[in-house]
């Protein structure tokens, strides 16, 4: 029996993403995998087990950036569910926090990621930045209430993903 509700319940994803700014600049990556390949997107990653929402998200901007930074709260949690060829309809979590940054100048610390670095938004173009990325950006930089967002990602990255349903709140 408990491995019924194992099976039932293991097919989740949580991943965090970071929302950091130094002098008026945001925090960006370059990843170099997935469906935002070569796009400036919010740098983040997988909450490892056992591992503290914030923990994972001040563990991954230092991975990938260098930067050393504190979570402060929560800025959007986007909500899908999407098929994967061989373990069905898996539900994925992604949670994005806003984060005080601490100290350290970004650079690409590993091989996930080309680039790192704080660009102000002015001087970076629609086709640079991931779309959720740039909606979190445009939409939620002073929100101080959390509710659900009208955002959908594109049909292409929802036909890449398989995705069934999406929600981003924020």
């Amino acid at each position: 029996m408990h491995s019924d509700y194992v099976s039932r319940h293991s097919l989740h994803k949580v991943g965090v993403g970071g929302f950091c700014i130094k002098d008026g600049k945001i925090l960006f990556v370059k990843h170099t995998y997935g469906v935002s390949q070569g796009k400036w997107t919010l740098p983040g990653g997988y909450v490892e087990l056992g591992e503290s929402l914030s923990k994972a998200i001040e563990r991954e901007i230092y991975e990938e950036t260098g930067v050393e930074a504190r979570a402060s709260s929560i800025l959007a949690i986007r909500h899908m569910t999407n098929e994967k060829k061989k373990k069905g309809l898996i539900s994925d979590l992604y949670i994005v926090f806003r984060l005080e940054y601490k100290g350290g100048e970004p650079i690409s610390r590993t091989n996930e990621t080309s680039e790192s670095r704080f660009i102000a938004l002015d001087n970076i173009t629609k086709d640079e930045i991931s779309g959720l990325s740039q909606f979190i950006v445009e939409n939620l930089t002073e929100k101080q209430e959390f509710s659900l967002l009208a955002y959908k990602p594109d049909e292409e990255i929802k036909a890449k993903l398989n995705v069934h349903d999406y929600q981003l709140y924020g």
